[in-house]
């Protein structure tokens, strides 16, 4: 299955335990050797009083992690 990395930017990030929103997809982690994508970075929420900082939290989530793909949202195992 093929998928536009803008179409993909439109999902929500989820994590699948406790439906917990984690943010969305800004970028992408691919493999020189392979050319598959090895994880997304995603832009965390910015907090009430971080919204003031101008820093943008990223985190990792490897491909590993993700369990789905849907239509709207995308399901991730739960992150530590």
């Amino acid at each position: 299955m093929s998928l536009r990395f803008s179409l993909l930017q439109q999902k929500e990030v989820i994590e699948a335990g406790n439906g917990r929103f984690i943010g969305f997809v800004i970028d992408a982690e691919v493999s020189k050797e392979t050319g598959y994508v090895t994880a997304f970075l995603i832009a965390e929420p910015r907090k009430y009083l971080g919204f003031f900082k101008g820093e943008e939290s990223v985190r990792k989530v490897y491909m590993k992690d993700v369990l789905v793909v849907g239509k709207d949202v995308i399901l991730v195992k739960a992150l530590s």
